[in-house]
């Protein structure tokens, strides 16, 4: 059955990835560096941490430094992946997919939906809340995927 998957497409996973890493990377070797600089920055507190971390200069954490940078920035784009939200818009259903996490929301629990900023908003029977969350996927996006499928979007 085809739905419309509202979250991070492929791409986007791709980019979280090479950012956080590369980033990790360019952190942790250049750190030392930074830290030395400043140091000798006469307003800068923590003077004795920055000296330390900037002795941190032996030809062995030229390679370990990035390695662990690189290691950790793919940790953290996995947890900020793992912690986003998707919708899978169906006909008869809205499925809320948080992690392993699904919650199946039925055509006739859902009086109507919009958006405040990025955040996508469910509203269900007696002024209820079903889903108040943001979703990666863009607003025209996110507007055409409940449009076509008949859900009464109160968004333009």
């Amino acid at each position: 059955m085809r739905y419309d998957d509202l979250g991070s497409t492929r791409e986007d996973k791709i980019w979280t990835y090479a950012l956080l890493g590369s980033g990790g990377v360019l952190l942790l070797t250049l750190g030392p560096l930074l830290a030395q600089w400043l140091a000798d920055v006469p307003f800068v507190p923590f003077k004795d941490l920055l000296r330390w971390v900037g002795e941190l200069d032996q030809p062995w954490a030229w390679v370990a430094r990035p390695a662990v940078g690189l290691l950790a920035g793919l940790v953290g784009a996995f947890l900020v992946l793992v912690d986003e939200w998707r919708l899978e818009v169906h006909d008869d259903a809205i499925v809320v997919v948080h992690d392993r996490d699904r919650r199946r929301l039925a055509r006739e629990a859902v009086v109507g939906v919009h958006l405040d900023g990025r955040k996508v908003v469910i509203e269900g029977t007696d002024g209820r809340r079903l889903f108040d969350k943001r979703v990666e996927a863009k607003r025209d996006v996110v507007i055409a995927a409940f449009r076509e499928r008949g859900y009464p979007i109160e968004s333009e």
